[in-house]
């Protein structure tokens, strides 16, 4: 049958067939295909087996999944002059692959760019303790700068994480010490709190051993017995005032199992 056929039919379909053959497309589930045809943009192809035409189209393949890109700034001043050098990452995804492909030459730079700027310019505009104690504000902030660039772009911003900033030593000592004197302010004020109620404690007692008087040696003495109870090898020395406090105390205070024997005698 074939050797009936004109030979230039036969060669005619074996090129069509090869040209075919050249053309099929294969388009992953997480991609789409922008089709220029004539270098004009004529459509789109979803995942499956699809044709762009050799020499007469061009498929750009647009990845949709989510990415992740890493930026920093390095030495960049922040708001009250402090250098700081902060690690953060992006999450989006390509959501318009027309808008990807047609507006941007290069959306996977241009948003590694758009990034590296933005972050510059936050912490610019943003003062050093904002940047430690406020990440998730700023990630937000971020975020929203830069998701205004890109979505001309076709691309959606999820959000961004701040992961390093790092500040010079000389600083981090400093932030140090004032954080370990915040601590101790507040260490003491509890202290002074227990302290105001231990002392209302102590001029109750005082006033039941009718010596009002006792109360500042009824505390001290209740500190020496702490004292002694945490480290059995500390040596006391009691002052001569409580000493004579507590005698004087013992000496006014009558016993009552004794007056109920001398009675009985």
């Amino acid at each position: 049958m074939l050797g009936s056929l004109p030979a230039v039919v036969i060669v005619v379909a074996f090129v069509v067939v090869i040209y075919a053959a050249t053309s099929i497309r294969v388009v992953k589930e997480w991609e789409e295909v922008v089709v220029l045809t004539f270098g004009k943009y004529t459509a789109k192809r979803r995942p499956g087996l699809r044709f762009v035409w050799t020499a007469i189209q061009r498929g750009i393949t647009i990845d949709k999944r989510v990415r992740t890109t890493q930026f920093q700034t390095s030495g960049t001043l922040s708001k009250d002059n402090v250098p700081v050098a902060l690690l953060a990452v992006l999450f989006w995804q390509v959501v318009d692959v027309e808008k990807a492909a047609l507006r941007v030459s290069d959306y996977m730079s241009a948003i590694d760019m758009a990034a590296q700027a933005t972050l510059r310019t936050i912490v610019s505009q943003t003062e050093l303790k904002a940047l430690l104690v406020d990440a998730a504000t700023v990630d937000a902030l971020i975020a929203e700068k830069i998701r205004e660039k890109a979505s001309a772009w076709g691309i959606e911003v999820g959000n961004v994480e701040i992961r390093d900033l790092t500040i010079p030593p000389s600083l981090q000592d400093l932030l140090s010490r004032e954080a370990q004197a915040r601590a101790e302010k507040e260490a003491r004020r509890i202290d002074g709190e227990a302290e105001v109620v231990a002392a209302e404690h102590f001029v109750a007692a005082a006033k039941l051993y009718g010596r009002p008087d006792l109360a500042f040696n009824l505390r001290a003495l209740n500190i020496m017995i702490e004292a002694v109870k945490s480290d059995s090898n500390t040596m006391m020395f009691f002052p001569t005032e409580l000493v004579n406090a507590l005698t004087s105390l013992k000496a006014a205070t009558p016993i009552p199992s004794e007056s109920k024997k001398e009675s009985g005698g």
